[in-house]
């Protein structure tokens, strides 16, 4: 689990003041834990289903979140997530079990919503779109770039497990 840490850290140049780590990770608290989702690829309409789990380290200056398809799908990642306090941004690093290493930024919550955009080598560009609602479901939107603007490749609606 920490070569994810060690990951971020080197892609992220350096990352996070270990004083303001802390404080400004405290804003992911509540995604703590694991989740059921279901969803679907809105473009064929295909059902998908995932776990993810979230989990803190590095003495609480970072976020590991673990994301697991359920069969017949067959997508793995694990993300580390920091943030670096002279940058003011969160910084993270994707590596999926397609052998996918991919880049992303975010200024963090806003309001409801936490939005990762990837870095400009990620071709074509996509962002995660987290939004937490009224009922406690946290909806999880992968969007990717076409034709010059931003398609949802495929949406999850989470529950607390």
């Amino acid at each position: 689990m920490r070569v994810g840490f060690l990951f971020v850290l080197m892609l992220a140049g350096g990352a996070a003041c270990a004083a303001d780590a802390p404080t400004s990770m405290q804003a992911m608290q509540p995604l703590l834990g694991s989740w059921h989702c279901d969803g679907v690829f809105p473009a064929s309409g295909k059902k998908i289903a995932s776990t993810i789990r979230f989990d803190t380290d590095l003495g609480g200056a970072g976020l590991l979140k673990h994301h697991d398809d359920i069969a017949p799908n067959t997508y793995r990642a694990v993300e580390a997530w920091t943030y670096d306090a002279k940058g003011r941004q969160f910084n993270a690093a994707i590596v999926d079990s397609f052998g996918g290493a991919r880049r992303f930024s975010s200024a963090g919550w806003e309001g409801d919503t936490l939005t990762w955009t990837s870095a400009p080598e990620v071709q074509p560009a996509q962002k995660f779109v987290y939004a937490r609602t009224a009922d406690g479901t946290l909806r999880v939107d992968w969007q990717v770039q076409r034709n010059g603007s931003f398609a949802v490749g495929d949406t999850l609606t989470c529950k607390r497990e």
